[in-house]
């Protein structure tokens, strides 16, 4: 377990770097507006994303070990083609993505939606090392298409971006498919109670991720309304740095999650979601404090000086990371426990927070208010969380401390 974890770290601080070169790149080449519109774009994907994920999400990662797998896989496409078009057309239609994108919304939607799928069929099948593979992939091509148009062939644009997204997750798309046509058997291609469960189990989750998705992520509609494009490309980018903190947290959630899904014992799931906790905190807070020592300077050097704010935002951010990251420990604990609500009314409690303060503290302190307003929703979820984890569990507060067995994992994780 210890290696997919460490594999999974690996992976994932590899996506983490590309995906700051990437960031890099592009926020000097197009600034911050440039970059607030791209961010528009990514959220109407992602938006798009979770609500596909109601039938391909982690329901899909639940039921693959206990379910044939093409009866899983036909509503999911069926499903996530629908999401993609309507969800896209709606989405512009509010202004909340530029209308010029839509049709770039729904094919990429797609696309990366019908890879998403073939992911968490691996990731139930335990195959957390391809899953790995495909990810690193997708960010290198990413990377490497977008070095390619805007140096080699002067395309400079947003444009020139979502063709790289193109490319990079149509590669990932098709090596995936590949990889999952083994477990692909001859069987119906429907069955109504696998359908039924699937939305059953998928609803509370998507529920959650829908609403966590507008906890991240309300303060960029709310800071476009009240300042400007350019604005929300600084703030953008403070919350894709912040959240790079995530990455052993979510690498150990990863692998936590197909542990406990495939899993009866509810001693075994607890003994390792409280033993993660503890090394995601610890593992959290020295990062965290790695990158607030970082000088303001040091931002306005690698993204120029637009970005000169990004020092604080990361501030006001820091609570909120350290809580999203102990709360990935205790979704995927609910999760793979079959007990998915308290998820959902972990997300919906932030979201009410995340209401309530950033239509306050937004438009009042700008872009301090917008992390403080994303510190205090992530904290009042988490919290709810690990109250209901430890009631439910019958786990001890002293077992949250670090023990010695944490510091042995914490070396081998090092080591």
């Amino acid at each position: 377990m210890i290696r997919k974890i460490i594999s999974t770290a690996a992976s994932r601080l590899i996506i983490a770097i590309i995906n700051l070169i990437v960031v890099t790149i592009t926020a000097r080449q197009l600034g911050a507006a440039g970059m607030g519109t791209i961010s528009l774009i990514i959220l109407g994907i992602s938006i798009n994303q979770l609500i596909s994920a109601l039938l391909g999400g982690s329901a899909l990662v639940y039921l693959v070990p206990r379910r044939p797998l093409l009866q899983l896989l036909m509503p999911a496409w069926v499903w996530s083609t629908l999401v993609s078009v309507i969800g896209s057309l709606v989405l512009g239609s509010l202004s909340l993505v530029p209308r010029e994108f839509v049709t770039d919304l729904i094919l990429i939607s797609l696309i990366q939606s019908f890879f998403s799928i073939n992911q968490n069929v691996l990731l139930g099948k335990e195959q957390v090392k391809q899953v790995n593979l495909l990810a690193v992939i997708q960010s290198v091509t990413l990377l490497s298409s977008l070095v390619y148009l805007f140096w080699a062939r002067q395309w400079i644009s947003i444009e020139a971006y979502i063709f790289s997204l193109y490319i990079s997750f149509g590669l990932a798309f098709v090596l995936s498919l590949a990889m999952i046509v083994r477990y692909i058997e001859k069987i119906a291609l429907w069955d109504t109670s696998i359908l039924k469960e699937a939305f059953r189990f998928g609803g509370y989750l998507q529920a959650a991720s829908v609403m966590q998705l507008f906890n991240y992520r309300l303060s960029y509609y709310i800071i476009e309304k009240y300042f400007d494009r350019a604005t929300l490309g600084v703030f953008s980018i403070g919350v894709q740095i912040s959240e790079s903190v995530w990455i052993i947290s979510k690498s150990i959630a990863m692998v936590q999650y197909s542990r406990i899904a495939n899993s009866t014992s509810l001693g075994y799931s607890r003994t390792i979601t409280s033993a993660f906790i503890r090394i995601t905190t610890v593992l959290t807070i020295v990062i965290l404090l790695v990158l607030l020592l970082l000088p303001a300077d040091f931002f306005v050097l690698i993204f120029l000086s637009d970005f000169s704010n990004l020092h604080g935002v990361i501030l006001s951010l820091s609570p909120g990371i350290l809580a999203v990251a102990i709360s990935l420990m205790l979704s995927h604990y609910f999760s793979g426990s079959g007990k998915p609500w308290h998820n959902t009314i972990s997300s919906g409690l932030g979201l009410l927070f995340t209401i309530i303060f950033g239509f306050t503290l937004i438009p009042l302190l700008g872009l301090a208010g917008a992390g403080i307003t994303a510190s205090i929703a992530y904290m009042a979820g988490m919290l709810y969380q690990l109250f209901v984890y430890m009631k439910i569990s019958g786990e001890k507060w002293r077992n949250m401390l670090v023990l010695k067995s944490d510091l042995a994992n914490f070396r081998q994780l090092f080591k």
